[in-house]
Parts: C-alpha cells; structure tokens; sequence
C-alpha cells in the first residue's frame, strides 16, 4: 500500500527540481533563445504535477487528495482512514 504523504514529498520534490533546473538554464544560456535545458525542466516539473495527480490518492477509498501543501494528511478526509 503506497502512502500518499510520501508521494505527495516525491511530487513537491520533482516540480523544485524541475524549476531549478529551467531557473538555471534561463540564468545561464538567457531567454533570447529557449535552451533545451529550459524545456528539460519544465517537463520535469509538469511530470511531478501529473505524477502527483496519479498517485495522491486514498490507499483505502482511493479518491484523489488534495495536492497543495507540504503539511502530510493523517486521515482522508472522505473515508476517515488513518494513513501510515
């Protein structure tokens, strides 16, 4: 059974990857030309979104929780199901 918070850590850690990544590459390279790099980045963060989308469910009701914060839930809030 996966835990949610801990994807929910793996989604927020993907998306400041992501835009450090593009923060660098439009620091270093400039934005007259998009570096590939920048787009390199920006997919990194938008797969952290729907990775986030995916997995940051109820392992018992499986309906989706909410996606904002870094504050872990410790019971849903739809079936009162306490999480690891």
């Amino acid at each position: 059974m996966r835990n949610p918070n801990v994807c929910r850590y793996v989604m927020l850690g993907l998306i400041i990857i992501g835009l450090i990544v593009a923060g660098l590459s439009a620091i270093v390279y400039g934005v007259d030309k998009m570096h590939p790099l920048f787009v390199v980045g920006v997919v990194i963060a938008f797969g952290g979104i729907i990775f986030g989308i995916v997995t940051i469910r109820c392992p018992f009701c499986h309906r989706q929780l909410h996606l904002k914060g870094i504050v872990p839930d410790s019971n849903c809030p739809y079936c009162g199901s306490k999480f690891e």
